[in-house]
Formats: C-alpha cells, sequence, structure tokens
C-alpha cells in the first residue's frame, strides 16, 4: 500500500541558521547597537538638567533608554523576521514540526538580561550614592508644605521666605515636612522630588548648575488648590545671593524696628499664609479660584451673616472656615489658622480685608 509523499511547502523547513538567517542576525544587531547609541546619546525624554545630581539622573536613565531600545529592536526585528520567513504557506494544513527546547539559547536569554539587570543597579546604586553624599560646605534649608503654599527657612540666617533662593554651585540640604495633608515637592528642571508628609521629615541635596529661575510644583494631590500650590527657586551667583540675603535681613529688621504700612502688612500676609493660592484679590495680584473672590469683602462682610459685624465675620471666617460656607465651593479650607498665626497677624489681616471696599 503507497502513502501519500510528506511534501512540506516552501518555508515549513527553511533553515534557521542559513546564509539569510544570519544576513538577518548581523542586520537587526547593528540596527540595534546604533538605534541605541543614538537614543541614549539623544534621550528626548530628560536632558538639560539645571543640577548635578539632575544630571547623574539623565545619564543614568539615558543608559537605560539605550539599552531599552536595542532590545526593543532585537525583539520585534526578530520576530518579524521569523513571521516573514517562515510564515505557514497557504496551502499547508499540516501540523507544524515539533520542538524541543534549546538549552543554550534559554541560558543565553537568561543570562543576558541578568546580567544587565546586575550592570544597571550597581551603577543606580552608585549614582544614588553619590547623589546622598553631603558636602562641607552644605546650605541648609527647611522646606514645610502648607494648603496650599511653599514656606522656606534657612537656619542659617534665621529668615523665613516665600520663594526659594539658592546659590550656584553649592550644595542645599532640603529638609521636607508637611503642615497638615501630605504634599510633594518637585522641582522637573532638577530632577528633585520628594514627599512632604506631616510628622517626618525627608531630605535631598541639590547643587545648582544653572542660573534662572525654576518652578517649584506640588505633585501630590493635597486638596481643592492643589494646582495652584506653586513656588519657584531662583538660582544665583553667590554673591549674588548673600546680597539677597542681607536684603532680606535688612526689611526683617527695618520690620521689627518700624513695621510696614498696614495695607502694605495685610498684603504680605495674605501673600504668606497661602490666601492667594485660592482667593483672587486683585490689590495681591492673587488669581486663586478654589475659594470665592475676596475683591469687595470689606464692603459686603457685614451682611453675610445676620447680626454679625464685618470684623467677626471675616475674623471667623479665617480660622473656624467650616463656620461658613459659600455655596458652589468646596470645604476645603485649612482649619489650623488659628494655630499657625499670632494674634497680630491675626488681626492685620482682618484689618486689611476690611479695607477691601
Amino acid at each position: 500500500m503507497s502513502h501519500p509523499t510528506n511534501h512540506r511547502p516552501a518555508g515549513s523547513n527553511v533553515p534557521v541558521f542559513d546564509n539569510t538567517g544570519k544576513m538577518a542576525a548581523i542586520i537587526i544587531g547593528v540596527t540595534a547597537v546604533v538605534a541605541g547609541s543614538v537614543m541614549g546619546a539623544a534621550n528626548p525624554f530628560l536632558s538639560n538638567a539645571t543640577s548635578s545630581q539632575g544630571a547623574q539622573i539623565d545619564t543614568l536613565f539615558s543608559l537605560f533608554v539605550g539599552i531599552a531600545t536595542a532590545i526593543f529592536i532585537i525583539v520585534q526585528g526578530f520576530l518579524l523576521f521569523s513571521i516573514v520567513r517562515f510564515a505557514r504557506a497557504p496551502e499547508d494544513e499540516e501540523d507544524g514540526v515539533p520542538l524541543r527546547g534549546n538549552t543554550k539559547l534559554e541560558v543565553f536569554w537568561t543570562a543576558v538580561p541578568a546580567l544587565i539587570v546586575v550592570i544597571l543597579s550597581v551603577l543606580s546604586y552608585r549614582v544614588l550614592a553619590d547623589i546622598e553624599r553631603p558636602h562641607p560646605d552644605q546650605m541648609v534649608v527647611e522646606v514645610t508644605g502648607r494648603q496650599y503654599a511653599w514656606e522656606f527657612y534657612y537656619p542659617d540666617y534665621d529668615l523665613k521666605t516665600a520663594e526659594l533662593h539658592i546659590p550656584l554651585g553649592r550644595q542645599v540640604l532640603l529638609k521636607i515636612t508637611s503642615a497638615d495633608v501630605n504634599h510633594a515637592f518637585w522641582v522637573p528642571q532638577m530632577r528633585i522630588k520628594k514627599d512632604a508628609v506631616g510628622g517626618k521629615i525627608t531630605t535631598v541635596n541639590i547643587t545648582a548648575t544653572a542660573p534662572g529661575v525654576y518652578p517649584i510644583v506640588c505633585a501630590e494631590l493635597c486638596g481643592a488648590g492643589h494646582a495652584v500650590m506653586r513656588s519657584q527657586v531662583v538660582v544665583e551667583a553667590e554673591p549674588t545671593f548673600q546680597i539677597w540675603v542681607q536684603a532680606q535681613l535688612g526689611a526683617k529688621q527695618r520690620a521689627a524696628a518700624m513695621p510696614p504700612d498696614p495695607k502694605t502688612l495685610g498684603r504680605q500676609l495674605y501673600n504668606q499664609y497661602g490666601c492667594n493660592a485660592c482667593h483672587k484679590l486683585a490689590d495681591a495680584a492673587a488669581v486663586g479660584v478654589v475659594g470665592p473672590a475676596l475683591d469687595g469683602i470689606g464692603s459686603r462682610a457685614a451682611d453675610i451673616v445676620p447680626g454679625q459685624s464685618a470684623e467677626e465675620y471675616i475674623r471667623t471666617a479665617i480660622i473656624r472656615p467650616m463656620d461658613f460656607i459659600t455655596p458652589n465651593y468646596p470645604p476645603v479650607m485649612p482649619g489650623d489658622y488659628a494655630q499657625r498665626m499670632s494674634q497680630a497677624d491675626l488681626e492685620a489681616l482682618v484689618q486689611y480685608l476690611l479695607e477691601q471696599k
């Protein structure tokens, strides 16, 4: 009895390592190396960091991008080559050739990724250790996040500001915490991001390498005013930084000896305590939209709660904000101003708002 010939269409028994396969492997390999090198060198995702720590992070990330690009091209290249070269012919209805495991290949594709992971882990650890290594001339700045503003305190100078000034080329240790809910201190251009957690201090070193002004963003959803919780880092040469410090100390001394006029003081307090993040007020150049606008609040405050004077209403609205919820606005105003503000600051802010006719 005759048996049909075991005929398999072209492509079914094509050897894997013939000249065509070897040439494809060479082309894929060269393409992967070139593309990985180009992507690693160009790094279109992270580049031009403005801190020495950020530059190291960018360099490490460039290596990750280059390796990932090369691996992607190798995997996709051999996949496409296999689809084209070893595709089943339309008339082929037979089972595929049974294949057993290839021990050498399995060892190779297990060992190589493991080696890559080990190398990248060692390099990552070295970068992290270098970033966290303190310098002898390190300056300390204490950062406090509040709903919805940042506060910076320089213990070396006993100075508190609403924006961060740091000297160019000098390492600054930021000690970050929160006075209320969780925040996240983020300077994108410097590759700095750290959580600000109440009752805990997180630290990060930052050494600016380029003068300029860079935005500080809260990267942790902290309430309705999260989007406007912004400040800035001002990077300046050491002499300019010292001039700024002396100017701030001089202003502080003058304020202690001869307080500013009530309107100027009230405007400073309005911005210092973060009222500008949520409440629009033209006199303070505030554009917040989370809470009701306070333009003209001095004229209408006496009519909001029957039997309560304008001064009583404004004071109560500051220290017990949940007593009066304005319709169509979320009840998100912090309730700790009575603890955060001195009595003098509270009264000055109340009088300032009363003057907003």
